[in-house]
């Protein structure tokens, strides 16, 4: 009888242990969180702008002189053809013009027989190794300047911009000494498309004849156009 009072007691005492035990659940696999890509970053922009050369107050003419061999341009951009090296062994040239973002023109003093005004020039561009003497200071700013690769008329008197590539059509505007358009475009029956808003001439579009063509750049290729 004890031992079966035992054993009784026993499977009791199991039973409450059992009832009172928490059943332990396995907890629930979790993929642990991927680590967040770095944001691709764009290289910074190139931020090197030449500084423009600082142009002194004397007396007389302005002139500069190379310190060391370096290219001028055809026309106020690094875009534009070479027009050769200026270096030390050439001498002073005269600075007879400047851009408002510091290219320095001046007149080679060569033939250039078709070429006028502003296109006469030639540039040295900002923070080239020159040294200024004179009145640089006093040099004026040219309100505009051609931009590299592209043809520009340059007439040589009055020229009638025509609104059709028809000599019977409305005359628009006349083109006066000083005025220049670029050209882009020519006809099969000898009229060239210009546009002022390229050029000097805000506003002027339209036709010229052929006949009165006088230009300056790349005009080899002046693509053929419908009027």
């Amino acid at each position: 009888m004890r031992t079966r009072f035992a054993a009784m007691g026993m499977s009791g005492a199991l039973a409450a242990l059992a009832c009172s035990l928490v059943p332990v659940v396995p907890a629930t696999p979790t993929t642990p969180p991927s680590p967040e890509a770095p944001t691709p970053t764009s290289p910074p922009e190139p931020t090197f702008t030449p500084a423009p050369t600082a142009l002194p107050a004397g007396v007389g003419g302005c002139t500069a002189t190379a310190t060391a061999a370096f290219e001028v341009y055809t026309r106020p951009s690094l875009l534009a053809d070479v027009f050769g090296v200026f270096a030390p062994d050439f001498g002073p040239v005269t600075v007879g013009s400047r851009t408002a973002d510091g290219w320095l023109g001046f007149d080679p003093g060569v033939a250039q027989a078709a070429n006028i005004g502003v296109f006469r020039l030639r540039w040295i561009p900002p923070g080239a190794p020159i040294a200024l003497s004179g009145d640089c200071a006093s040099v004026p700013v040219e309100p505009w300047a051609p931009a590299p690769g592209v043809c520009y008329q340059m007439s040589m008197g009055p020229v009638e911009v025509h609104t059709a590539a028809d000599p019977a059509s409305a005359v628009s505007h006349t083109l006066m000494v000083g005025e220049f358009v670029s050209v882009t475009g020519r006809t099969p029956t000898g009229w060239l498309f210009v546009d002022g808003n390229d050029g000097n001439v805000p506003g002027v579009v339209g036709w010229i004849a052929e006949l009165e063509m006088n230009v300056n750049g790349p005009c080899e290729a002046i693509p053929v156009v419908s009027p």
